[in-house]
Order: C-alpha cells, then sequence, then structure tokens
C-alpha cells in the first residue's frame, strides 16, 4: 500500500475498523518568510505516520491552527489511525466471496456463517465521536520544525553570557 491510499476522514466513520494508535501531526512554517502550513500538508504528514505503524485509514481527524513555541504559523492536526476492515468474508463452506452483511452464502447457500456477519450494524460499538483517542491508544507525535536548535541557540547564549561575566 502506498502513502497515497490512506483514506483520511474529518468526522464519525461508517464503516468498521480496528483502532490502532492515536496521531498528533504539527506542521509549521521554519522561517517567517515561508507561507503558512495547509491541510494537505497536515494530512501529508497523518499519513506517513499512519503508514508506518500499517494503518490504511485516519479518522475523527481534527485540525487546529495557531502559535507554536517556535513558529507564529502552525498547524496541529490529530486523529486516530485505524485499520479499515473489508466489507467482504469468505464463506467457510465453498471459499466465496460475500458480503460480511450477508445472511446466506449466494452461492452455496450456506447460513452458517460467522457471527461477524449478518449484523445489523456495521459501525463499531466503540467508534469515538470526537477527535480525542480513547485513554487506551498510545499516541504517537511528529513534527517538521525539530526543536533542538532552540536549545542549542540558548546554551550558545548562556555560555557566551557566562564568559563575558567572567571576562570582566
Amino acid at each position: 500500500m502506498e502513502v497515497t491510499d490512506i483514506q483520511i476522514h474529518v468526522g464519525d466513520v461508517g464503516f468498521a475498523y480496528k483502532p490502532l494508535k492515536a496521531l498528533e501531526a504539527k506542521v509549521e512554517a521554519a522561517t517567517v518568510f515561508q507561507k503558512a502550513p495547509t491541510i494537505d500538508e497536515a494530512n501529508s504528514k497523518l499519513r506517513e505516520m499512519a503508514s508506518k505503524i500499517g494503518a490504511n485509514a485516519v479518522i475523527n481527524v481534527a485540525y487546529d491552527t495557531g502559535v507554536s513555541m517556535t513558529s507564529w504559523r502552525s498547524m496541529k492536526a490529530t486523529g486516530i489511525a485505524v485499520l479499515r476492515e473489508s466489507d467482504e468474508i469468505v464463506c467457510p463452506s465453498c471459499g466465496e466471496s460475500i458480503k460480511r452483511v450477508a445472511r446466506k452464502c449466494r452461492f452455496c447457500g450456506n447460513t452458517d456463517l460467522p457471527a461477524t456477519a449478518g449484523a445489523a450494524s456495521e459501525k463499531p460499538a466503540a467508534a469515538p465521536s470526537s477527535a480525542i483517542a480513547p485513554p487506551d491508544l498510545e499516541v504517537i507525535k511528529a513534527t517538521n520544525n525539530p526543536q533542538t536548535w532552540l536549545f542549542v541557540v540558548f546554551g550558545i547564549f548562556a555560555l557566551s553570557v557566562l564568559i563575558s561575566l567572567l571576562a570582566s
């Protein structure tokens, strides 16, 4: 699966899924002269993070723009990386692919289908309705603006102040 094949869903979804991890991606303008980050850039970062953990969709995505510690132009995207379940299953009798909601195999007529088949609702019971991840999911964070340079500059500044105080 390619990174571009990962689906991004802003709201609640109507398909069955297995939640993997909560994602938090921050994209920032590194300098004053760069343009503000876009939703496409945030989605690209979410897709990249989701592909690393084997997800094929990101659901309940929410975007927040504002000021961060290192940039005046920042966008934070949060969502839940999920593994979308197929809408088809294999008939245990004949081995043909049938819809998950089927009550009877259309090829062999078997009515002894797995418990997931024939369910009235495809929506998972634990589907969160907000962008906040359930407490049992580990949150993965990523940013495109490393903050280590901030600590290096502060260290150099503190060292130069200390040297100037000792020299006088």
